[in-house]
């Protein structure tokens, strides 16, 4: 269990760090999923002296159950849908389509809001970070994402996943390393691995992103 997800930051960029010793990692930018992840790799940038960009993902929430996702959307528009929920539960293709656009907007919305400017990927070793993973629909989701900027490679990060093959072959077929500090087989949930789990505001986003211009 982590303190908090700064502890947990530190503790994968000890790891990240020994692949950039064995150069494995040449020119690294961090890709944070905000709002989350941001603290973990924060930490990440800081101990491999490297830049860190944002991509943000959302999930799609089933009619009438936020909590229950059939998908999730990335704000360049690619969709990663759970096509058996969604005909078990007889989701129609409008409803996705504009829930999806729904989503889109509220995530540039958001880059505004943090006026954050994206940093070019091509060529780069990219660490995609979270503070864990579940599902690891939106991992998968972002780093399809990110690979369409022409990468050097991809590496996925993040403290806590679940011990689930098909959750990690999945990530495993879409990076060219996956780093993850604990897979529990009693997993339950991501927050169930830090003491502090609060729910980052946009204020503490802010300071977290000031910080990083300011490093």
């Amino acid at each position: 269990m982590y303190e908090n997800r700064q502890e947990a930051g530190k503790a994968l960029a000890e790891r990240l760090k020994k692949l950039q010793i064995e150069g494995k990692i040449v020119d690294p930018v961090v890709v944070a999923l905000p709002r989350g992840g941001i603290p973990v790799a924060l930490e990440i940038a800081k101990e491999l002296k490297a830049p860190l960009d944002l991509l943000f993902v959302k999930k799609i929430p089933s009619p009438g159950n936020e909590e229950l996702a059939i998908g999730s959307v990335s704000e360049n528009g690619i969709v990663f849908l759970n096509q058996e929920m969604i005909q078990r539960l007889g989701i129609d293709e409008i409803y996705i389509q504009e829930k999806g656009i729904e989503k889109i907007q509220e995530m540039a919305r958001l880059r505004n809001k943090y006026k954050y400017e994206p940093i070019l990927l091509e060529g780069k070793d990219v660490i995609l970070v979270d503070d864990g993973v579940a599902t690891g629909a939106s991992m998968y989701l972002a780093a399809q994402s990110i690979a369409r900027d022409l990468p050097r490679s991809i590496i996925i990060a993040a403290p806590v996943a679940p011990n689930d093959e098909n959750v990690l072959n999945m990530l495993k077929s879409v990076s060219h390393h996956l780093e993850i500090l604990e897979t529990p087989d009693m997993f339950m949930s991501v927050g169930k691995w830090y003491k502090d789990f609060h729910q980052l505001n946009d204020e503490e986003v802010k300071e977290l992103l000031e910080e990083v211009k300011n490093k």
